[in-house]
């Protein structure tokens, strides 16, 4: 169940928010936008918002001592995980689509397969990104790109080439590619609607409420699906001990 919510942001995303809560029987409290006010005390709150508002919706979500899930993408700050420590729960989801935190290891697993296999007696294996968006995205490349290319380098130990593209009315697409000489592989994920990214985000917020310290998607769909076999996907990976059992290190 749906904790009371409130929603920085009237945006898209925002909307799509708003709109799945009611649906679901849980109307957020409020929903305000640039320079406005939260109207009432909330469990959790979920930021909607641009780059530049997240630092100040911290702030607030700090003092007040509510919950956040941080939606927004584009935002840069450093001493985040210092600002949390046990004072809330906070819950980063630059895509809050709980198939994309399952593209993302995947392409943690694309990368390592790359690297044990392909980087040996059938040549050297590169990774790929392609990175699309409307018009209207500002950042590039976007929060998602950036998780799956840092899930990639867990991986992979190296980079991989990301190719942003703003046009058109792309709600979303990304495709994760290995690139052998002899094969290649790619992962497809196109968003049809922001209904995908409202729903993990109140399965997000649901989750994070009470909860105390700085948590990704990951940690919210390990409990999701605990007990089934992708429960052991997301519980089973240590990207450090698979980073060192590579060869080369």
């Amino acid at each position: 169940m749906t904790p009371p919510i409130g929603i920085f942001g009237r945006g898209r995303l925002a909307r799509a928010v708003d709109d799945l809560a009611r649906h679901e029987g849980t109307a957020p409290m409020w929903m305000v936008g640039r320079g406005g006010e939260p109207t009432a005390d909330v469990e959790v709150a979920i930021d909607a918002s641009a780059a530049g508002a997240v630092e100040a919706h911290l702030d607030w979500a700090l003092r007040r001592g509510t919950d956040l899930v941080i939606a927004a993408t584009g935002w840069d700050i450093p001493d985040l995980a210092i600002q949390v420590a046990g004072r809330i729960g906070v819950v980063v989801a630059p895509n809050g689509s709980l198939t994309v935190a399952l593209l993302a290891r995947l392409t943690y697993l694309l990368g390592a397969f790359g690297r044990c296999h392909c980087g040996t007696e059938s040549g050297e294996a590169g990774g790929y990104l392609l990175d699309h968006h409307h018009a209207a995205k500002a950042d590039a490349p976007s929060g998602t790109a950036q998780r799956l290319a840092q899930a990639w380098r867990e991986g992979a130990g190296s980079d991989l080439g990301i190719a942003s593209l703003r046009s058109g009315h792309e709600v979303g697409r990304h495709v994760v590619g290995l690139d052998a000489p002899g094969e290649q592989l790619e992962v497809v994920h196109r968003a049809r609607s922001r209904v995908p990214f409202a729903h993990g985000l109140l399965r997000a917020a649901e989750w994070v409420a009470g909860r105390r310290g700085l948590f990704t998607l990951d940690d919210v769909a390990r409990d999701i699906f605990a007990g089934s076999a992708l429960g052991l996907l997301f519980s089973s990976i240590d990207e450090r001990t698979l980073h060192h059992a590579v060869p080369g290190e």
